[in-house]
């Protein structure tokens, strides 16, 4: 049995940047088991198999594993997979609308022409938040870091598709100085029912990015993630609820995996309708290997 793949770098453009994903095609006869297992033998922080769609509308359906274990979502491997569908599909190539079918439902990828490469935007499953009995020294202890350093906001678990801990810090040079503690990140994430912990700082307010991330997920086999797409919708949703309860819309440019050397920028967008909260991320995506498995 031979399968196609392709192995894309997301939220860049340019090739061994952002976070990389492995698109596995025609994955319709891999049962859930050899799945789990290329995705082991690809040890990227997740891998997509794509298969064909179950109603007529959508234009694929997927499955995402990280190197553990199976998510119902993921934020770079949709961007990946839309990004490989079109390569690979003619009757796809010039798509501005995917629709793609995963684990919380349809995920719609808008395609926006720049003069690069395109933007893909992807529209994330509606906000859910849930408190933690997290409190600063605990939150300290898993970062490696000073108390201090965190800012005076909550610690939360929010979910745009998949859950993370969600916390601020005062500063970026703050942020790129964690240690954190991966057993006790695992354990601790376990028994707060999140995959991982995402922690953010702010620029300086003329900077045109705004914001600089870094993702940790060691339970799934991802001691830090580059760049995570889903972790950054449950930021926005985190800001829009905490920091701009009132606005109606809200946007910025965010950076992650500097501290990586993969470094890679991520546009986010939200909206309000009464208590509906709509959050968008975007990035851009190169295809940087090609290949074939054989099973």
């Amino acid at each position: 049995m031979n399968k196609s793949f392709l192995q894309v770098d997301v939220f860049t453009s340019q090739p061994l940047r952002g976070n990389p994903a492995a698109v596995v095609f025609d994955a319709d006869d891999l049962d859930a088991r050899t799945m789990q297992r290329i995705a082991r033998e690809m040890n990227l922080s997740e891998t997509v198999f794509v298969l064909a769609p179950e109603s007529p509308d959508t234009d694929y359906r997927v499955r995402i594993f990280t190197p553990s274990s199976e998510l119902p979502f993921a934020g770079h491997p949709t961007i990946a997979t839309a990004s490989a569908v079109r390569a690979h599909r003619g009757d796809l190539a010039d798509a501005s609308l995917l629709r793609q079918a995963c684990g919380i439902g349809i995920v719609p990828v808008e395609v926006v022409p720049t003069e690069g490469s395109p933007i893909y935007w992807m529209t994330q499953a509606s906000p859910q938040f849930r408190d933690t009995a997290i409190d600063p020294g605990e939150m300290s202890t898993l970062l490696g870091c000073d108390a201090n350093m965190l800012a005076a906001m909550p610690v939360e678990v929010v979910s745009t598709g998949i859950p993370w801990l969600i916390a601020e810090l005062r500063s970026v040079a703050a942020l790129a100085s964690l240690r954190p503690d991966l057993p006790r990140i695992a354990e601790r994430c376990r028994a707060s029912g999140a995959v991982g912990v995402t922690v953010f700082a702010e620029h300086e307010a003329d900077a045109p990015v705004r914001l600089r991330l870094r993702t940790f997920a060691p339970g799934e086999g991802v001691a830090e993630d580059p760049v995570c797409g889903s972790g950054n919708g449950c930021v926005a949703a985190f800001l829009a609820r905490h920091r701009h309860a009132s606005a109606l819309k809200g946007g910025y440019l965010a950076e992650q995996g500097i501290e990586m050397g993969r470094d890679g920028l991520i546009h986010v967008e939200w909206t309000r309708n009464g208590d509906e909260l709509t959050v968008r991320v975007g990035g851009q995506a190169v295809t940087v290997a090609s290949g074939t498995l054989h099973l």
